[in-house]
């Protein structure tokens, strides 16, 4: 016989006439249950409450039977819990000793602080949360930034015990258009490379390196000079976008334009992100090149391998690209292998 399923929402005797009462919601999608005992009235206020709240929204209702649901009056009137700007403390702490970006998370930190401050953490919403992302009006890309700073904010307050919840893992993302990729022609290098050899020489191998490894931005300007294995012809990206390290194979051009580098070497950089933002805005405007970021040079690298009838699988190594179907986006422009496949096609040549 088929288990006669609980209720979904609501005050309920767990065994029929027992007198031991329990209310039953979901918050989030998580399932809150809570005993009252024989005190079935004081079950009724609490989910009626529950409701009221998750409602209006003018108020925290929490994913665990632990906490009470409050009003942000009853939470301004008790005044303790841990606050936002707390949490921001040791998110900056932590980011400051574990990222090699000293200025975009403590920047995105900043903006939370100025959003949220005093507010006790545990009362901030996802819906709140969703309204302060649309509010920023940045794109979808930075928006996820922001999201995953406010999200490690919580993380820290969870592993230091001074919150339960983290409220932004349930803001989904704004999705962001695929778009077309833009890489770089064959006539548009020509006329970039003339530009750089004119006006930035030695700016000459951080292009040809990106051109070579197809590494993002943040991984080539991250990059020590412990990060370079000259013998093996292999770099070491610490600074990634999944957070796990990975080595990136130099082929000869890139090895040559990192042994230039090596003989214009002062500290423990590489390269100097800095000057990237002046030079390469000037030389893609002097070579005329219309609607072209660093980001591009690695779908150019992305494109040649695809052209030439490089394995995806490959390229996914090569690129760093966390699944598969992140690569498939330049299968359209591998026409050789698409070739070679149709020719088996073909009907078999007949001797005369």
């Amino acid at each position: 016989m088929s288990r006669r399923a609980g209720p979904v929402e609501g005050v309920f005797e767990r065994v029929a006439g027992s007198g031991v009462w329990y209310v039953r919601f979901r918050i989030n999608g998580k399932l809150v249950r809570k005993s009252f005992g024989a005190d079935r009235n004081s079950a009724v206020a609490y989910v009626e409450k529950a409701r009221t709240l998750r409602r209006s929204g003018d108020g925290y209702v929490p994913a665990t039977a632990k906490r009470p649901p409050r009003s942000f009056a009853e939470i301004a009137a008790i005044g303790t819990g841990t606050t936002i700007n707390e949490l921001c403390d040791d998110a900056l702490r932590f980011s400051l000793r574990n990222h090699r970006d000293k200025q975009n998370p403590p920047t995105r930190i900043a903006s939370i602080r100025a959003a949220f401050d005093q507010r006790p953490a545990e009362s901030v919403t996802p819906l709140e949360i969703t309204a302060w992302l649309e509010g920023l009006g940045v794109e979808a890309g930075t928006e996820a930034r922001y999201k995953s700073t406010l999200s490690l904010c919580y993380r820290e307050g969870m592993k230091n015990q001074k919150v339960t919840t983290n409220p932004a893992r349930l803001v989904t993302n704004r999705r962001v258009p695929a778009g077309v990729l833009r890489y770089l022609l064959g006539a548009e290098e020509e006329r970039l490379r003339s530009t750089i050899e004119r006006r930035f020489p030695h700016h000459m191998p951080e292009l040809v390196i990106a051109l070579n490894t197809g590494m993002r931005k943040g991984e080539q300007y991250g990059l020590l000079w412990t990060d370079v294995d000259f013998a093996s012809r292999r770099l070491m990206a610490n600074n990634t976008k999944n957070g796990t390290p990975r080595t990136i194979h130099m082929n000869d051009d890139a090895l040559a334009a990192m042994n230039d580098l090596r003989k214009m070497a002062i500290g423990e950089r590489v390269f100097n992100i800095r000057e990237n933002r002046t030079w390469w805005y000037e030389a893609i405007k002097d070579a005329k090149i219309a609607n072209f970021r660093w980001h591009d040079l690695r779908h150019t690298f992305c494109s040649r391998l695809a052209q030439a009838g490089v394995n995806l699988k490959v390229i996914q190594e090569a690129a760093g690209h966390k699944t598969i179907a992140m690569t498939s986006r330049y299968a359209h422009l591998d026409h050789t292998t698409l070739q070679n496949a149709l020719a088996v096609l073909n009907r078999p040549t007949v001797a005369v």
